[in-house]
């Protein structure tokens, strides 16, 4: 789990407790204990605050990860699931693969829309042919001359 996760873990504690302030202000629950993952009163409103975060947290984690949140099985049902943590298995690994191949491009189109960076005209360069793209072509045309060549 890296941060972005356990900050929208964090923050959930803030916005139920929040949320279970203002509903009692409004006199439509009881005075909250102000426990951490304190439940809410009926079955609907904490599947709702739930499902509500949940897609908070994906829509957040998809700008900046590219992939959907970790733990999201358990934010939705508070339960982990086997199916869970082969999802947050492959998202960690595509996360991994966007990192460290992929992440330049998408730091850059945040950094274009927050007026941080001013984008300039690139006359004669390719930005799409990356060095690690060079060296996949190659890899895949010695592979290829290799198999013709050798029997």
């Amino acid at each position: 789990m890296d941060c972005l996760d356990r900050t929208n873990v964090v923050q959930s504690v803030f916005s139920r407790n929040i949320a279970h302030e203002q509903l009692y202000k409004l006199g439509m629950c009881n005075k909250p204990k102000g426990l951490p993952f304190e439940k809410f009163s009926t079955n609907e409103l904490e599947s709702a605050f739930r499902n509500i975060w949940t897609d908070n947290a994906d829509a957040i984690s998809v700008l900046y990860t590219g992939t959907p949140a970790l733990k999201t099985d358990f934010t939705r049902t508070g339960k982990r699931s086997h199916k869970g943590a082969i999802d947050d298995g492959k998202h960690s690994m595509i996360r991994y693969y966007i990192n460290n191949f992929c992440d330049g491009y998408n730091h850059d189109c945040i950094d274009i829309c927050q007026k941080k960076l001013k984008p300039t005209a690139q006359i004669g360069k390719r930005p799409w042919l990356s060095p690690l793209k060079i060296a996949f072509f190659v890899l895949l045309g010695v592979m290829y001359a290799s198999y013709i060549i050798i029997p």
